[in-house]
Formats: C-alpha cells, structure tokens, sequence
C-alpha cells in the first residue's frame, strides 16, 4: 500500500492486512439482519448517546404530547388515571415516625408534626403563588411529569411564611435546549444542566423567562440555581442522560392515527346521513340539453317528505356501508397497543369491559397497581423524601416547630404513605386475608398499609373506640380466663 508520499509505509501495510468481517453470512441475531424485510427499521448503529438522541426530538415531543393532552381523549384518560391512582384524593401522606429516647413511638410529637404539615400543605401556604394545595400540586406535578418526560420543583428556603418554606413547580422549557458549552471550572452544560466530571448535576442553567411568554426582559438571559435548591424529575431511560423525555412516546402515533382514523369515520358517518344519493341526467331522454346550460340541482331534504325528481333526471340511491365492520376491530387494537406503551390496562384506558371475565378483570387489575405502586415509589424517592426533609428543617428553624435540639435527629425520620386500593373481590380476599393473619404468614399492620392507612393511627383508633364503647355501656367487658379469677380470688 503507498503511502501519501507514494511509499508504501508498515502502518499501512498492517492495515491492509486487517480485513473488516464480512456482514454477508447469516447473522446470530436475526434482529440485527439487513435485507427486504428490515429495510425500514431505523435504529441501525447510530452511536449517539441518550443526549444527542433527545436533544434531536426533544422539543417536537414535548409539543405533540402537549397537543395530544388536549385532543386525544385516550391520553386525557391516561392522565387522569395517573392524578387518581398515584397521588389520589388525599394525596400521599406525611407519616412521622418520631422516637423516644428508649426507642418506643413518640406519638405527641408525631402528632405535633403532622399537624403542621397538614396546615402546610392548604392552599395558600404550599407553594410561592398561593393557588395550588399540596394535593393539586401534586396532580399537576405528575401529569407534568408524564406529559412533558421531566418537571422542576424549586426548594425556597426563607420563604415569608410560618415554616419558612415553599415550593415552585416550573416547566422544563426554561432549562435552555441548546445551552450545551464547557465551563472554566471543568464542568459541562448539557442542555441546560450543569455536571461535574462523575456526572453528578451541580446547577441549572433557568431562562429567567418562559420562552414562549411574549413579554420577556432585555436583562441577564440565565439564572444559575443550585441543585440543592432544585428538584429535576424524569424517568431515566439510558445512563449519561441529562433530560427526559414523555412518556407518551411509544403510544403517541398510534393514539394520533387513531384519533384521524376517528375524525374521518365521524366525517364519513355524517355525510352518509345527510346524502341520499344523486341526481343524473337520463341517457334516455330524447332532447339533452345544450352545452353549459344545465344548472346543478340543490336541494333540502325534511324528515317525511316526498319530492319529485327534476324534469330531465333521474335519482341514483347512494349506498353506504358506514361505519364498516373493521372499525371496532381497528379501534380495539389500536388502544390495546397504546395501552401497553402507558402502562394502564386496556379496558381501564378504553373503558370497555365488554366480554370481561372476572378472572381477567382480576389479573389485569393487579398488574395495573403494580405499575401504579412504582410510579407512586418513583414519586416518593424522587420528590417528597427531600421535600419533606427540606420543609422539616425550615420549620424547626422559624419555630413552627418547638422540638429540642437534643431530639432532632429522633424526630427527623419521616415516612411516605401513598394511597392504596380496596380488594378486587372483598369476600374473597377478606378470608384470605384473615387465613394469613391466623397462619402468621403477614400481619394485620401489612394488610392497613396495603389499604394506603397507618398501623399505628389505626390501632390507636380501635384502642380508643373501644375505650369510648365501654364507658358508655356500648361493649362487654371481655371475659376472664380461669387463671385470672382465681388471681383474683387470691388478692
């Protein structure tokens, strides 16, 4: 092999020798195949890493996906569904697990701080603009969340209140796309999200404006915020990401050509009831009429009438075959499809349960809370754990809570209980449920946690219920053993 100069040059020599493998034979994996029938898959080995591939279609898929929240009534469901299975009407409750010195449950101050986090947490108190309650935070965060791919939760600590803290829910688009750039200190800026050298986000580079509010300021384009004062949330797909991405993704385009196929079925429907049939000239008549002398016929058509045909025509009945026998078909496999890219079950997503069978009713139900337990595990790790510890610290600071320095580190430990969901079957998994409990296989406090409640409140609950029945005469006093009486006969 010569070399640029026309020599031939032992590096290139050894390269010569080296030969690619050849892709010809038959491949291991027939889904990395080439030929006619895998033509069109588009993946082939791009290289790229999860960065480069978001930030090509990022802005285009957060953008549909907004569309889509507002038209596409399979996806307005799935929003829907997620507001009330993973935060439900409550909210995912602030449970303090407070201790004593000896260990034993410190249930005045548990109480103490509970209390407070319920006052936090109305309207008005809860976030900087004064609108949303904990819960409606909640319901906007985790559609936000869904829709968009990631959501931002601003930590303000000192905040004019009397725990001396509130939240900011802001959108992604103020994190800057295209800000991607090496900073002095060594640090890199990847769309917006300033890292270290292990990847670890130390900042955030926030537009100080929306970019698509229309009144912006001439001033400093960027605000850098800490990230210990701000919570970037999304589901990580690849390692080295810095964005997320919707979670509407897979099912979008089936949802989109769905709701078209809809559109022109109702379009079609329509026409074929306001449109009998036609009129057209009689090939049998003797005189046809001249050249651009016949006028188009209109006509209004009333329910129970009768008309005559114009002199000259004749009527041709317009058969229709609408909607047609592929249409449930279609529709049904389209959002069975769509389904399976959002996580709902199909007949929670359609509301069809036609030809359901309570078996499958059953089974479908319970893969469905499982996904529904690990967005609600998602959006305790990733959000309230440090919510609640930041607001903890805050209040014990203004003084909204009177606890000793002694006890803080006791009373710091707090835990998230989100809601649960009642028995498919209630007499069925009842029994079942008091078999496991006589057979020691689970306890009573995990049946409460699997209905969203805490053991201990409800404990206290029945101890004091039954408290209050038996001074009023409302339950027996429970009998004694023969060991007991005679103890007692004894003293």
């Amino acid at each position: 092999m010569l070399g640029f100069a026309g020599k031939r040059t032992p590096a290139l020599d050894a390269q010569a020798e080296r030969k690619e493998p050849s892709l010809r034979g038959r491949r291991g994996f027939k889904m990395a195949g080439g030929g006619r029938l895998t033509k069109s898959w588009t993946g082939r080995s791009s290289g790229s890493d999860a960065n480069q591939q978001i930030y090509a279609d990022h802005e285009t898929l957060r953008q549909r996906a907004r569309e889509q929240s507002i038209n596409a009534s399979p996806l307005k469901r799935f929003y829907r569904l997620l507001r009330q299975n993973v935060v439900g009407a409550y909210g995912i409750r602030l449970q303090s697990k407070a201790l004593l010195p000896d260990g034993k449950p410190d249930r005045m101050t548990r109480r103490l701080i509970e209390k407070e986090w319920a006052k936090f947490c109305k309207a008005g108190n809860f976030d900087v603009t004064g609108t949303y309650s904990y819960v409606t935070f909640s319901w906007l965060w985790i559609e936000t969340l869904a829709r968009d791919g990631e959501v931002l939760v601003r930590l303000v600590r000192n905040w004019p209140s009397k725990w001396g803290f509130a939240v900011q829910i802001l959108e992604a688009d103020r994190l800057d796309l295209n800000l991607n750039t090496e900073l002095t200190n060594g640090n890199r800026v990847r769309m917006g999200v300033e890292v270290d050298a292990w990847e670890k986000p130390i900042a955030y580079w926030m537009l100080k404006d929306h970019p698509g509010d229309i009144y912006r300021r001439a001033e400093e384009k960027y605000e850098r915020i800490p990230a210990s004062e701000l919570i970037h949330t999304f589901d990580p797909w690849r390692p080295h990401q810095s964005r997320g991405f919707t979670w509407t993704h897979s099912a979008a385009l089936d949802i989109h050509h769905l709701e078209e196929f809809r559109h022109a079925t109702r379009i079609k429907a329509e026409h074929s009831a306001k449109i009998t049939g036609f009129y057209e000239p009689d090939a049998e008549w003797l005189d046809p009429p001249d050249d651009d002398n016949d006028a188009p016929v209109f006509e209004e058509i009333e329910a129970g009438t009768a008309r005559e045909i114009p002199y000259g025509y004749k009527f041709r009945e317009l058969s229709h075959n609408t909607p047609g026998s592929d249409y449930a078909p279609f529709v049904k496999d389209t959002l069975r499809g769509a389904a399976g890219g959002l996580g709902p079950s199909y007949n929670r997503l359609s509301h069809d349960l036609e030809g359901v069978s309570y078996s499958s009713l059953r089974s479908g139900e319970l893969d469905e809370r499982d996904f529904y337990k690990c967005v609600q595990e998602f959006a305790i790790s990733s959000l309230l754990e440090r919510l609640g510890a930041v607001w903890f610290e805050c209040a014990v600071l203004k003084g909204a809570l009177k606890i000793a320095p002694r006890d803080l580190e006791r009373s710091a430990e707090q835990c998230w209980q989100p809601r649960g969901w009642d028995w498919v079957d209630p007499l069925k998994d009842s029994k079942a449920a008091t078999e496991s409990i006589g057979n020691r296989t689970k306890s009573r406090a995990y049946y409460i946690r699997l209905n969203g409640d805490d053991p201990d409140e409800i404990f206290e609950e029945i101890e004091e219920e039954e408290k209050r029945l038996r001074e009023k005469g409302l339950l027996s006093e429970p009998k004694k053993t023969e060991k007991e009486l005679d103890d007692a006969d004894d003293d």
